[in-house]
C-alpha cells in the first residue's frame, strides 16, 4: 500500500541522512564556537595571520590623548574592546599553581608550541622575554603552519618550565579562549604578560571603570595587615593597577588572581583565597 511504502522510504531516508544530521551542532551557534568547528578553526587562523598588525593597531589606538576623555573611551570601549575581551579573545588569569595543573591535564597527543609574544613583537614596549607564547590544542598547529621560523614543538616539561622562569621574572600567566560563548573552552593559547607590552592588560587598566573585564580567576588576594610593612612592592607587582598603599598598609581593589604579590612580598603578608 502506499501509506507503507511512504514509511519505508522515510526510514530509508533517515538512516542515509542520520551520518549528516550527527554531524551538525546541536546549537546552531555551534558552528561558530564548537572546539572542532572549522569555520571558528579558520577565524583563528584569519587572526593568527593579522595578530601582530592588529595589536600594534590596539596599541597605537589605547596610548593616545584622546583615550583619556570619558565619552571617547566608552565609545571604543563599546564599539571595539568589549566584544574582543568578552567574546573574541578572552583571557583568564591564573596563578602559577593553576596553569601547571592546567598544563599538567592536556592531552598527551596534543601538540604544544612555543614562539614570541605576539604584544611584545606589536609594541616594542619592553625587554621582557620574547620566546613566553605557548599556542596549544586548535592553536598549536595554526601557529606552527603560518610561522614555521618563529614557532617550533615543545612539551610540557618545557611548557612548564617557561611558565615558571616567566613567573619568576614577574609575568602574569594568562590563559586564552577563541570565541567564548555559553562556556565554550576554545583554549589555544598560554600568555606570559607584562604591563608594558600585553594589550589586554592595557585595555583593562584602561576600560576597568567602563567594565572591561576578563573570566573571573579562582582566587583573590587578600592583606595581614599585622605582617604588612606597607614597603609598595605588592603595587609595584600588580599588573592590572589594583594596589595601593594607605595609612601605612597595602589595599587591594578588584583583584585579578596572579598571585604575584604573594609571590614577592618581603613580609608575605599577601595570601589567596577562593572567591
Amino acid at each position: 500500500m502506499p501509506g507503507k511504502e511512504i514509511v519505508r522510504m522515510t526510514v530509508v531516508l533517515s538512516k542515509a541522512i542520520a551520518p549528516f544530521w550527527a554531524s551538525v551542532p546541536a546549537h546552531w551557534g555551534d558552528v561558530f564556537i564548537a572546539e572542532d568547528s572549522r569555520v571558528r578553526q579558520r577565524m583563528l587562523k584569519l587572526y593568527a595571520r593579522f595578530e601582530v598588525q592588529l595589536l600594534a593597531f590596539f596599541y597605537w589606538l589605547l596610548n593616545r590623548d584622546f583615550m583619556s576623555r570619558p565619552p571617547v573611551r566608552k565609545f571604543f570601549y563599546y564599539a571595539l574592546a568589549k566584544f574582543m575581551a568578552e567574546r573574541a579573545i578572552v583571557s583568564q588569569v591564573m596563578t602559577l599553581e593553576e596553569m601547571e595543573e592546567f598544563i599538567r591535564g592536556l592531552p598527551e597527543d596534543g601538540r604544544i608550541a612555543v614562539g614570541p609574544c605576539r604584544c611584545r613583537l606589536a609594541t616594542r614596549a619592553c625587554d621582557h622575554p620574547l620566546e613566553t607564547d605557548i599556542v596549544i590544542l586548535t592553536g598549536a598547529p595554526i601557529w606552527l603552519e603560518l610561522f614555521p621560523r618563529d614557532y617550533r614543538p615543545i612539551d610540557k616539561e618545557e611548557a612548564l618550565r617557561i611558565v615558571r622562569e616567566s613567573n619568576e621574572k614577574g609575568l602574569v600567566q594568562m590563559l586564552d579562549r577563541h570565541m567564548y560563548f555559553r562556556g565554550s573552552a576554545n583554549y589555544f593559547v598560554i600568555c606570559n604578560c607584562c604591563a608594558c607590552s600585553c594589550l589586554p592588560i592595557i585595555g583593562y587598566r584602561t576600560f576597568k571603570e567602563d567594565g572591561y573585564h576578563y573570566i573571573p580567576s579562582r582566587y583573590r588576594s587578600i592583606v595581614d595587615l599585622e605582617k604588612c610593612q606597607g614597603c609598595g612592592t605588592c603595587v609595584e607587582v600588580c599588573a592590572f593597577g589594583e594596589r595601593s598603599v594607605a595609612g601605612g598598609k597595602a589595599r587591594v581593589a578588584k583583584c585579578q588572581g596572579c598571585g604575584l604579590c604573594v609571590r614577592f612580598c618581603p613580609n608575605q603578608a599577601n595570601s589567596m583565597v577562593s572567591r
